[in-house]
């Protein structure tokens, strides 16, 4: 038993760290169902225009449909131009076949370049693919009209691919960001928290700042998606959205050394750290419930307005502190604060200028 569990950890999938089951099964139940409807809507439209060779089309709308808009486009234009140099080269081997009589060696001498495309950029892995499939499969007839309609049903495969990712459990982009952006805030409130445990060293806070690094490659992927969602540019539609990536960024960087500085004053026996932490926290936590209030409906300003005020009052009392190192950090941190403040309790965007 303990053998089958250690093999499960090791080749399985787990969620990741601080997560729930729920929220890896939630995710993958919507992807099943995507990539499912790609392939019964590229079977479908095969069979409507009578695609001669439909299973390329659900093979390809098996590959293209990823988690997201921006895997699938990324993935849709690789298949797409791996598709055009395969080809290429499969008209190349086609033509030195008919010219030379021989199967095999106008197949390895296309290959071989192909392969080395691929070594120097690994998204034109598809053109290898292609040549093998519209070059090696057994046909019957022309060797050009195979190679054409195996091409028609790569494409059918990309463009059902792009409009099931567009229309069909998409996954708004925008609470996404905003979720992770109030995790990473709450986790930064963890890691400070951490520096100032007698307890605890320095590479455990490390490792917290890795999984916040983790958290803000997840937020600036969704905000990547978001900006493919709407053709208007995310800046002019969603300001906010946008700055999210640069400020959490600073926000974060602001955090390490911040909690450096605890560290070290916490290792030569300052006293006076645990009321400075508390303003943080607060603050931390103020920031992080704004971002949860995007997920749901906006509330009047005037709601806010006394918590704004009171995060902002505790900032001229965050840099009394006699140890000028901890002087210096909190004097960024209480810009870069009065910036979070301004984005994400007041929806002003042009606070983040100068990220």
């Amino acid at each position: 038993m303990n053998f089958l569990t250690r093999l499960g950890q090791k080749w399985l999938s787990v969620p990741p760290r601080h997560s729930g089951w729920r929220e890896v099964m939630r995710p993958a139940t919507r992807q099943t169902i995507r990539v499912l409807v790609s392939v019964v809507v590229a079977w479908i439209v095969g069979s409507l225009i009578h695609l001669p060779e439909m299973i390329w089309a659900l093979v390809t709308a098996l590959i293209v449909t990823q988690s997201s808009i921006s895997q699938t486009m990324t993935t849709a234009r690789a298949q797409i131009s791996g598709t055009l140099i395969g080809a290429l080269a499969g008209v190349c081997a086609v033509v030195l076949e008919i010219m030379t009589g021989l199967r095999w060696l106008p197949f390895w001498i296309m290959l071989a370049p192909l392969v080395f495309l691929t070594a120097i950029q690994p998204t034109l892995r598809f053109a290898c693919i292609t040549l093998i499939i519209v070059y090696l499969f057994p046909s019957q007839g022309s060797p050009f009209l195979p190679m054409i309609t195996r091409l028609l049903a790569i494409v059918v495969g990309v463009a059902v691919s792009i409009v099931v990712s567009f229309c069909i459990l998409h996954n708004s982009a925008r609470k996404q960001a905003f979720h992770t952006a109030a995790c990473l805030l709450r986790r930064m409130d963890q890691l400070l928290k951490s520096a100032l445990d007698q307890n605890t060293g320095w590479a455990v806070i490390e490792r917290q700042n890795d999984d916040c690094v983790t958290l803000l490659k997840e937020l600036e992927d969704a905000v990547t998606e978001a900006r493919r969602e709407r053709w208007k540019e995310l800046e002019k539609r969603d300001p906010v959205l946008a700055a999210l990536p640069r400020l959490m960024r600073r926000l974060l960087t602001d955090m390490m050394l911040v909690a450096r500085a605890i560290a070290t004053g916490r290792a030569t026996g300052n006293t006076g750290l645990l009321p400075l932490y508390k303003g943080l926290s607060h603050a931390l936590r103020g920031l992080a419930h704004s971002c949860e209030e995007q997920l749901r409906a906006k509330q009047n300003q005037h709601e806010q307005q006394s918590e704004d005020e009171e995060i902002l009052d505790l900032l001229p009392r965050l840099e009394e502190q006699t140890r000028p190192e901890m002087r210096f950090v909190m004097s960024l941190f209480r810009e870069d604060l009065e910036r979070a403040v301004g984005v994400l309790m007041r929806s002003d965007a042009s606070a983040a200028k100068g990220l």
